[in-house]
C-alpha cells in the first residue's frame, strides 16, 4: 500500500485522498477565510472509489493529508465466477482476483465473456491499485 503526505489545500477536483481509510475521489473543495484569530479552512467533498459513500471534512488549510499512489495496469482474463473475475498482470505475469466492478457497462461486458468463452482469451481489463485494493476500470474485447 503506497501512500504519500500532501498539503491539503494543494488537492484539486477528480484528485484523490485518503479519508477514514478509504480512498476517494475529491468531488469539490471550498476555502474559507482565515478570521481574526484562526486558520484558513478547506472543506472537501468526496465520494469513496469502492463503496460509493459520500464523505466531507473541513480541515485547516495547512494540514497535512495522505493521498494513495495508484498503480495502473492491463490484464487478461482468466476466468470469471459469480463472486470474483481472476485477472493476470501482462507485465508481471501477477495473478489477481478482482470483485466484480459496481458500473452496468462493465458487467455487462463481462456476463457475455463469461457467456462465450471463446472471446475471454482476447479479452483484456484495465486495472488500478489502490490502497492494497484492486479496481476494474475498463473490459477492452478485440
Amino acid at each position: 500500500m503506497s501512500i504519500r503526505r500532501t498539503e491539503i489545500q494543494k488537492l484539486k477536483t477528480g484528485q484523490y485522498i485518503m479519508v477514514e481509510e478509504e480512498p476517494c475521489q475529491i468531488k469539490s473543495t471550498e476555502r474559507s477565510k482565515s478570521g481574526k484569530h484562526g486558520h484558513a479552512k478547506v472543506r472537501v467533498v468526496c465520494i469513496g472509489i469502492f463503496d460509493n459513500n459520500k464523505r466531507s471534512l473541513t480541515i485547516p488549510s495547512g494540514h497535512m493529508v495522505e493521498v494513495p499512489e495508484i498503480i495502473k495496469g492491463n490484464a487478461q482474463i482468466n476466468f470469471i465466477e459469480d463472486t470474483l473475475i481472476n485477472i493476470m498482470d501482462l507485465e508481471s505475469y501477477e495473478s489477481l482476483d478482482v470483485l466484480w466492478p459496481s458500473d452496468e457497462g462493465l458487467v455487462s461486458k463481462l456476463k457475455d465473456l463469461q457467456k462465450n468463452p471463446a472471446k475471454l482469451s482476447s479479452a483484456q481489463v484495465e486495472y488500478w491499485q489502490i490502497a492494497g485494493k484492486t479496481l476494474m476500470n475498463r473490459v477492452i474485447v478485440s
